[in-house]
């Protein structure tokens, strides 16, 4: 009997140090998400083009390599829209289109910090 307690317990540690470090990861992930967004928003407003391509360009090899872990741990559709927007904005970089690029930029920052706020734990979402 005391060992099936014990196992219990192992399990349920397991559990709760497995959603705690889940979450660490995505507030870290996402927080550099927002930060590397912004800089290439501040690169746009001061008319570094080139500079806000390649943060964009390092920006997309960054978020691939993060995908491959959010994907198992979040939904799918938060992180293939990230992707997309980052994609959507390196487009118009590339087109020269430096109106939409801010813009592009703007709305990434904001679907990074929409899909944080829904993927991280809070209270008010559990009550």
């Amino acid at each position: 009997m005391r060992g099936k307690v014990w196992l219990a317990l192992i399990i349920l540690a397991l559990i709760v140090g497995l959603g705690i470090g889940e979450q660490v990861y995505i507030n870290k992930t996402f927080d550099a998400a927002i930060q590397k967004s912004e800089e290439i928003t501040a690169l746009i407003r001061a008319k570094n083009y080139a500079g806000a391509s390649a943060a964009a360009e390092a920006m997309s090899d960054w978020w691939k390599n993060e995908r491959d872990v959010l994907e198992f741990l979040c939904p799918n559709n938060d992180v293939k829209g990230i992707m997309t927007a980052i994609s959507d904005l390196q487009g118009s970089l590339a087109a020269k289109t430096y109106d939409d690029s801010l813009q592009r930029s703007i709305s990434l920052t904001g679907n990074v910090e929409n899909s944080k706020n829904l993927l991280t734990f809070k209270w008010k979402n559990v009550l």
